[in-house]
C-alpha cells in the first residue's frame, strides 16, 4: 500500500443562508479531504456511503453514482439522526441542469417546505449581488442567481452581511481554483445538504494542530491541511468525514470499512501511536494514522 489515503471532510457551523427572505438556509461549509486506504481517492463528493436512510448502500455524491435514475446522491439528514449520503428524488439536477430551456434547477420554498424545482432561469451570474423573488401568484419564493448558481449569504469586507450567487458542485471539479466543494446548504423543510464552491480555511499543520478554538487541522488533498469545525468521535469509532473525528485525529478508509484514527509523524517520532503502527497519509510527508 502506497500510504493511507482519508475521506472527505465536511466543516460545520458556517451560514450559508438561502437569499434573504427567500428560503432562508441555516448553513456548513464543506471541505472534502477526499482519500482512501486502498491507493485511490473517494472523490470531492466524500465517503461512497449511504442510501436512502442508511450510511454504507454505495451512494456517491462525487460521481452521482449508485442511485435509481431521476434520483441524486447529497449529503443528507438520516432518519436515526446525523449526516450521511442518500439518494433523494426529485425533479431536476443542479449541476447537469436539466430542466427545459429558460429554466434553472434550483430549491424554492413554498410555505414551509423546500424543494428541487425546475423554474424560469434568473439574470445574476456567479459572485454576483442576487436576492429572492417570487412567482406572480407568490406561492413560490426561489433567488435570482442563472443556472447552476444559487444565492448564499456572505461576509462583506466591512464585515456586514452580502448576497452572492454561488455554484453548486458535487466535488472539486465544478469549481474554479482556490475554490473548492466546501459550503453546505441547509433548508427549511428539506433533508438534503447540498453543496456549493466556497473558500477552504486557514492553513495549518497537522501534527501541531494550532488552530482557533472549536476547529481543528485536518488534511485536504485539494487544499491542503486546514482548520475547519472539529468533530468529537473518538479514535476507533466509525467515521464519515475526516472532521467528525476529534483534533489530531482524522477519518481513514481501511478496507471496506472508515475509521477515526490518531494523527502520528511518519515513519517515527513524535507524536507517537500507543498501539499499532504509524502509516504513513498520502500525500502528506512526514504525517500517518496510527492502524492496528
Amino acid at each position: 500500500m502506497n500510504g493511507l489515503l482519508l475521506c472527505g471532510v465536511l466543516v460545520l457551523g458556517l451560514t450559508v443562508g438561502a437569499c434573504r427572505n427567500g428560503g432562508n438556509s441555516q448553513g456548513d461549509a464543506g471541505d472534502d479531504a477526499g482519500q482512501s486506504a486502498d491507493g485511490g481517492r473517494n472523490g470531492d463528493g466524500g465517503t461512497p456511503d449511504g442510501g436512502g436512510d442508511e450510511p454504507d448502500s454505495g451512494c456517491d455524491v462525487a460521481r452521482q453514482q449508485g442511485c435509481d435514475a431521476g434520483a441524486l446522491c447529497l449529503r443528507g439528514l438520516l432518519e436515526g439522526g446525523g449526516q450521511g449520503n442518500r439518494c433523494f428524488p426529485g425533479e431536476c439536477d443542479l449541476v447537469a441542469q436539466d430542466c427545459p430551456a429558460g429554466n434553472k434547477c434550483t430549491y424554492v420554498r413554498q410555505g414551509s417546505v423546500t424543494s428541487r424545482r425546475c423554474v424560469p432561469d434568473g439574470t445574476v451570474t456567479e459572485g454576483g449581488t442576487c436576492t429572492s423573488t417570487v412567482t406572480p401568484g407568490g406561492e413560490l419564493t426561489y433567488d435570482t442567481c442563472k443556472a447552476g448558481l444559487y444565492c448564499t449569504d456572505q461576509v462583506a469586507a466591512d464585515g456586514g452581511m452580502a448576497f452572492a450567487c454561488q455554484k453548486f458542485c458535487y466535488g472539486s471539479a465544478q469549481c474554479t481554483a482556490p475554490r473548492d466543494c466546501i459550503e453546505v446548504l441547509r433548508f427549511t423543510g428539506s433533508d438534503e445538504l447540498p453543496r456549493v464552491c466556497g473558500e477552504a480555511g486557514p492553513k495549518c499543520e497537522l501534527l501541531a494542530q494550532g488552530c482557533a478554538s472549536s476547529l481543528g487541522c485536518y488534511p485536504s488533498p485539494s487544499s491542503g491541511p486546514v482548520c475547519v469545525t472539529a468533530g468529537t468521535v473518538e479514535d476507533g469509532a466509525a467515521c464519515t468525514y475526516a472532521n467528525d473525528c476529534r483534533p489530531g485525529s482524522a477519518c481513514v478508509k481501511e478496507g471496506a470499512g472508515l475509521t477515526c484514527r490518531k494523527l502520528c509523524r511518519a515513519p517515527s517520532g513524535e507524536p507517537g501511536c500507543a498501539s499499532g503502527h504509524c502509516e504513513p497519509l498520502q500525500d502528506f510527508a512526514g504525517v500517518g494514522a496510527c492502524v492496528p
